[in-house]
């Protein structure tokens, strides 16, 4: 692999982080509301009102952060072998 290859694989480990960070806190901020922990990082009161029509549906954030988690870790799947590498190369140095 030379050196294009591995900032290509570091990007798309960055952008994979990136990407897993909201679901991580959803998941953090829908813990602690099972728990009834009222803190202003977890409330999620009267959330599908403030984000359609009325309070008539449901809000699509779920789909959005379960697809958000999904991509986040395809590339940090696919660039984490390359970084890996290159890391055990520059300590063995």
């Amino acid at each position: 692999m030379n050196n294009k290859s591995f900032q290509s694989e570091l990007i798309n480990c960055i952008i994979g982080l990136v990407l897993l960070i909201p679901p991580i806190f959803g998941v953090i901020s829908f813990m602690l509301q099972l728990f009834d922990a009222d803190t202003k990082f977890s409330t999620m009161q009267n959330l599908t009102y403030n984000w359609s029509m009325c309070g008539e549906g449901t809000s699509a954030t779920p789909i959005y952060l379960g697809l958000m988690s999904i991509a986040g870790a395809y590339l940090i799947k696919d660039s984490s072998s390359a970084i890996i590498y290159y890391l055990r190369k520059l300590i063995n140095r």
